[in-house]
């Protein structure tokens, strides 16, 4: 019988691990094509005269998607493990819109370890989601499972 502490090792990782960090830059292409691969087409992604009018957020160009931001958030993960990794909880809120011209900065640390026999063992990870001027917009908390 093994005995497993919150710290033991678990997929090469331990309690504090940091996940190779992402950046990227948001322009209107990047938010056209997540809204094509989202079918979300509201104007205030993909419409930049519209968004010139009507000021959303005070501002007049084109907001992310926040369930981009989101998935960006999850890639952490899947680009950490591979894309079988399984994502079995996400908690997350925005906290201020992403726009073109910016670049968005994820990181992500492994705060659990659960060593509960193969098959059972996951992590969780805290991401956090930060804008060209090092404002916080966006984290996340995600339960990760190997795929069997």
């Amino acid at each position: 019988m093994s005995t497993s502490t919150p710290s033991a090792d678990l997929w090469g990782v331990t309690l504090g691990h940091e996940l190779p960090p992402i950046t990227q830059l948001i322009t209107q292409q990047f938010i056209d094509r997540y809204a094509a691969a989202s079918l979300d087409f509201n104007p205030v992604h993909i419409d930049p005269d519209w968004c010139a009018r009507a000021q959303v957020f005070g501002r007049p160009e084109p907001v992310l998607h926040g369930m981009a931001q989101m998935s960006l958030l999850c890639s952490l993960v899947l680009r950490a493990w591979g894309a079988t990794t399984q994502i079995t909880h996400i908690e997350g809120k925005f906290t201020k819109p992403m726009f073109v011209g910016e670049t968005i900065t994820l990181t992500g640390v492994v705060t659990e370890v659960h060593p509960l026999g193969e098959g059972r063992d996951y992590l969780v990870i805290a991401t956090t989601a930060t804008d060209s001027a090092g404002d916080v917009v966006g984290v996340t908390t995600l339960s990760v499972r190997k795929s069997p």
